[in-house]
């Protein structure tokens, strides 16, 4: 059925908005750039643990994306070739076939192309490359970068956003956790006010260097459900933990330590004005607990925090209608629906269009790749405004929103809702 005009205007629109895009893990462009694996550069994540879901060996996936096994593209292709047709159809395969298509001209991947796709990929992979992607061609305003423990925080401001990983100081499980800490701190860590003042000063630090949120990655290794647990509780762990020469605490053990610390980390985060975005939901990979992820695990920070604002992703998946109520019952909770365009657009469509009717129109933030890859952000970000456009168009359709009010929500939904709570409309012009 051909679009009505008022349709295609609202698709113009969507398609013009200078996007905040609120979550991406890209690296550096150097890093990036370095990888001449070509297509099979992209196996990080994704596509390959649907590969892995549908069947595929391990050890096949590891030779894939191994750089330095001597394999030509045409033997890493057979490696994979088996599981391809199933899961090109699932919302990874066809994520990655829209970027390979807009970015590359490559239509599908086959025997016949795959050799010609490397070529071209590695051929685009160049200084300037980011800038051509994520501006001329996304429309990505800013992007959130995640910098993991260890990395800077520096980046290319013109692009990007850091939002460093804080919550490993409060996952330390051995004395070799804690040595790291220390050599990342650059001080003695053998009380827990050490441990303390260690991570104060990183978040003081990165701070200062203009982060925009921290983000919390503990649903990928533990519950959410995080307690109320005194110093001295926390304390008492930690002298155990130093006392340990080897992996000898269980999570359960080392919990009053964990939740104390990541308490405190939402509390400091909280002072400086910085969101705190948690994952929540699907964790990606092969093989987890998705129960220790659900978004009501953390009813008591809502709570407990008031001061905090609190930034859910990835719509919680499965548990959508668990972020909307948290966002329409806490003035601090936000729902994201960052990853899901590559998750499932049609979930993402069903969700947004409940989401709209359940929660304030100031509280949901529609885009994110969540990629490694700039190639993956363009791809998902494209299809994050596929579906708002549809929503929108629908929504305007059945006489629930006007077609101002539907202009007016695709710039709330796309952009100004993450300028405001990630405060970059205070930012000064660079």
């Amino acid at each position: 059925m051909k679009p009505s005009i008022a349709a295609e205007s609202l698709r113009e629109h969507v398609f013009s908005i200078p996007i905040i895009d609120t979550h991406e893990h890209i690296p550096d462009e150097g890093v990036a750039c370095a990888n001449r694996l070509g297509f099979f550069g992209l196996f990080e994540h994704y596509v390959s643990s649907d590969l892995v879901s549908a069947g595929m060996p391990r050890e096949n996936l590891e030779a894939l994306r191994n750089p330095d096994n001597g394999l030509t593209p045409q033997q890493r292709w057979a490696l994979m070739a088996d599981w391809w047709p199933y899961v090109r159809t699932t919302g990874y395969g066809r994520a990655m076939l829209e970027y390979l298509h807009q970015l590359f001209g490559v239509e599908d991947v086959n025997p016949d192309t795959v050799l010609e796709l490397c070529r071209r990929i590695d051929e685009a992979h160049k200084p300037g490359w980011f800038r051509t992607v994520l501006k001329d061609r996304a429309n990505i305003d800013k992007a959130l970068v995640i910098r993991w423990p260890g990395q800077s925080v520096e980046v290319d401001r013109e692009l990007f956003r850091a939002v460093p990983i804080l919550d490993h100081y409060a996952m330390v499980g051995t004395r070799a956790d804690l040595a790291e800490l220390e050599i990342e701190s650059g001080g003695s860590i053998q009380t827990l006010d050490q441990l303390m003042n260690a991570q104060e000063e990183r978040l003081e630090s990165f701070t200062a260097k203009g982060i925009v949120a921290v983000k919390l990655f503990l649903a990928y290794r533990r519950t959410l459900q995080l307690d109320r647990y005194s110093k001295i509780e926390a304390g008492r762990v930690f002298d155990r933990l130093w006392l340990s020469q080897k992996l000898d605490l269980t999570l359960q053990d080392l919990k009053p330590l964990q939740d104390f610390m990541t308490r405190r980390l939402i509390g400091l985060a909280a002072e400086r004005g910085l969101p705190i975005q948690i994952h929540t939901g699907l964790q990606e990979g092969n093989g987890n607990f998705i129960e220790n992820s659900k978004p009501t695990l953390l009813t008591s920070l809502f709570f407990d925090f008031p001061d905090a604002r609190f930034d859910l992703f990835h719509a919680g998946y499965p548990w959508a209608g668990e972020v909307a109520a948290l966002a329409k019952n806490f003035t601090n909770v936000y729902a994201d629906l960052c990853w899901m365009p590559a998750v499932s657009p049609a979930f993402m469509a069903r969700v947004l269009d409940e989401w709209i009717e359940t929660i304030p129109a100031n509280k949901i933030l529609a885009v994110g790749g969540d990629s490694n890859y700039v190639e993956g952000a363009f791809g998902h970000c494209t299809i994050a405004r596929r579906v708002v456009s549809d929503v929108l168009s629908r929504k305007v359709a059945g006489d629930y929103l006007t077609s101002a009010e539907a202009h007016w929500l695709a710039k709330r939904l796309l952009r100004e809702n993450a300028r405001e709570l990630f405060r970059l409309n205070q930012e000064t012009v660079e």
